[in-house]
């Protein structure tokens, strides 16, 4: 089944520069405003290497990619970052106040190097679809460092024996990020507490939460390159009934239909939904929030049974999920956003925090906002384990993985 492994894992030197200023969220979560920000904290900021910038004259061989490989060469080179000289496991523990007002919390994870297993292996499951653009973008970047700056955010089922114990001391490296998360970084090399890790982990399955681009890329890296290294990903392991996962929905606007009209729209609505005025945005249970310009509304199916038809063509359990009656039985059905259309980002776009969706349709730039609950730890396993895939952005685990916190190198 699963296999992990330790490796030597190249991290920032933290008597040369303070991880807080080089440690970056991970590249797809990175605003133009953000990047900024990082490029001012330190010269020898992520950003530039795992989300680098193109320049005019940029050609097949100088570009971002290339600037990205000789900064971290230049980097190791002069001590900025270094090797571990043995190999190791590294235990994660994030500390976080929950966005969703559910206090504070903590969660700990397990740094490794995961053995890479294509989707029909059922050894590392998805529960998303992806999209070509980044993968063909991390790809690139991949190609030209030679590692993986970013971590796969993987869980899994509880196991009958613990995975690795808190380590005692100073940890290797600690930060507040961004989000005033305090990321604590171990790094474990006895082989007895490795080899008990490996273990506990083995006769299990490993659920893909956040990172599926980056794990398909580097299983077309496997396929194209063959070396030892490129059979393996790095990754963060995290039990599913750990007490600090904290799962946060991921809401939609949608912009740029041809035609829309709202009267016409709740018009078509109303013969599968109940839609009910709100004074302000208010979801419980199985309900899509929703704000059209003039007031907010929940939609709830009159009739779920009378939806499965549209579904005939999905994936497995589509139907039981509120993103994804969104996605078929309003977006795709009415709307007309069928899945080409998301995958061209024409019209839809996401957000984790709702009152910038409502912002974008106030201000004109959307004609609609559309709120959802969060989906619960339970659908994602179950969506994984019936090998279907969920929309894009259904899920949103927080707090996200710092990338720069450990390196893996491929080659």
């Amino acid at each position: 089944m699963a296999e992990i492994q330790p490796f030597h894992g190249v991290l920032y030197n933290t008597a040369r520069v303070n991880p807080a200023d080089v440690l970056t969220q991970p590249y797809d979560k990175i605003t133009p405003e953000m990047r900024e920000a990082y490029l001012k904290r330190s010269p020898y900021n992520l950003v530039q290497i795992e989300l680098g910038k193109e320049q005019p004259g940029d050609n097949d061989t100088t570009n971002k990619y290339s600037r990205a490989r000789d900064l971290y060469q230049q980097w190791l080179k002069d001590g900025v970052l270094r090797r571990s000289n043995k190999p190791a496991l590294y235990y994660l523990e994030q500390e976080f106040a929950a966005p969703d007002g559910s206090g504070r919390k903590t969660r700990t994870g397990l740094i490794a190097r995961v053995r890479l297993h294509r989707w029909d292996e059922g050894v590392i499951l998805p529960h998303e679809h992806t999209l070509s653009k980044p993968k063909a973008d991390r790809m690139a970047l991949l190609k030209a460092v030679g590692s993986q700056q970013g971590h796969i955010f993987m869980l899994y089922p509880k196991p009958a024996k613990p995975v690795l114990a808190r380590p005692a001391g100073k940890p290797t490296l600690e930060c507040v990020d961004d989000y005033s998360v305090t990321n604590r970084v171990w790094e474990i090399t006895d082989p007895a507490a490795i080899a008990g890790a490996q273990a506990a982990l083995r006769d299990l399955k490993f659920y893909i939460a956040d990172g599926h681009h980056r794990y398909e890329t580097a299983l077309a890296y496997r396929d194209e390159m063959q070396t030892e290294a490129g059979k393996f990903v790095m990754a963060t392991l995290v039990d599913m009934s750990d007490a600090g996962l904290v799962v946060l929905p991921t809401h939609r606007t949608i912009a740029n239909l041809t035609g829309f009209d709202r009267q016409k729209f709740h018009a078509q609505l109303a013969p599968q939904f109940e839609i009910t005025p709100q004074t302000k945005l208010s979801l419980t249970g199985h309900t899509i929030g929703m704000f059209d310009g003039q007031g907010y509304f929940t939609l709830r199916p009159k009739n779920p049974a009378a939806l499965r038809p549209l579904f005939a063509n999905k994936p497995p359990l589509w139907d039981t999920l509120d993103v994804a009656i969104l996605h078929v039985a309003i977006l795709e059905a009415l709307l007309g956003i069928d899945e080409k259309r998301l995958a061209e980002e024409a019209n839809v776009s996401y957000w984790r925090e709702p009152e910038k969706a409502v912002a974008q349709v106030q201000a004109g730039k959307a004609q609609l906002a559309f709120f959802l609950t969060p989906t619960p730890v339970p659908d994602v396993k179950a969506i994984a384990d019936a090998r279907s895939r969920m929309p894009q952005k259904s899920t949103d685990f927080y707090p996200k993985l710092l990338s720069g916190m450990t390196i893996y190198e491929v080659r």
